[in-house]
Formats: C-alpha cells, structure tokens, sequence
C-alpha cells in the first residue's frame, strides 16, 4: 500500500492538504509544506520533514526518470539534511529517507510506486499552478519530467 500526500504549511503554521487549499501561499520563491510518503504502513517522509515543498517535488520529479534510467537515484531536501533515495531491486523499488540519527525504508513494486508519485505529483502541480501563476512554467515543466 502507497500513500503519498502533498500539504502547504499556511500563515499560521497549520498544514493543509494541497487539495483544499484555497489560499495562495506567502512567499512564491519559498512554499513551506511536506510531503507524506507512507509504505505498507511505514511513514518515509512526512510533515516532521516540511521543508520548501515545491523545490522538494522538483526534485522528486527529476528522480522518476532517473529511476528508470539508471536505476538508482536520490536527493537532498532543499534546506535539510535529509537525503531521499530510490534503489530499483528487480520489480521493487526500495524508497528510503536518511537523516543525522535514523533511515526509514520500505520496498514496494517499482511500477506502483511510480504510478502513485506521478499521480500525487500531477496533483500537487496542477494546485499550485493555479495557486502561484507566476510559477507556473516551472511547474509545468517539473509536471512533464515527472510523467517521462
């Protein structure tokens, strides 16, 4: 089982599922969110982990081809030391988080993985071009590596 979730943190600091946000965030050039990224039950990354959430989603688009072409690939957060990793094992893909004091991973089928990144990511792109305009040129390019 995938879960993969996408929330902006607002003014006062609550954080809102992306979907249900109607408000545009405060600084286009830093959106504060998270990202969730649940396993077979295993939390990945989640809202302890918020971080600017559209340079994180960035990145995550950029992994996708990179999985599929190298069959490894990984990230930093865009301001923590937080690296996030896809290693393809045959038909699984082990997704792993590594910080100063732990690793959270889970290996999961590499095609269902994708197809829920793509899904949530598509998502999470399509909100926040309606929500920042200004922005939405790279978004939309993010958008088109993430479904490569």
């Amino acid at each position: 089982m995938i879960e993969i979730e996408t929330y902006l943190r607002d003014s006062g600091g609550k954080f809102v599922q992306v979907d249900s946000c109607v408000t545009r965030p405060i600084d286009a050039d830093y959106v504060e969110g998270a990202a969730r990224i649940v396993i077979h039950g295993v939390e990945i990354i989640g809202i302890g982990e918020w971080d600017y959430v559209d340079q994180l989603w960035a990145y995550m688009a950029s992994m996708v081809p990179q999985l599929s072409t190298a069959g490894c690939t990984s990230t930093y957060f865009p301001d923590q030391p937080i690296e996030l990793s896809f290693r393809r094992q045959g038909s699984q893909v082990l997704v792993s988080a590594k910080s100063d004091a732990s690793v959270k991973k889970a290996s999961v089928s590499a095609s269902d993985f994708v197809a829920a990144l793509r899904e949530a990511g598509v998502v999470f792109f399509e909100k926040m071009s309606k929500l920042l305009p200004e922005n939405a040129d790279s978004y939309s390019k993010s958008r088109r590596e993430l479904l490569s």
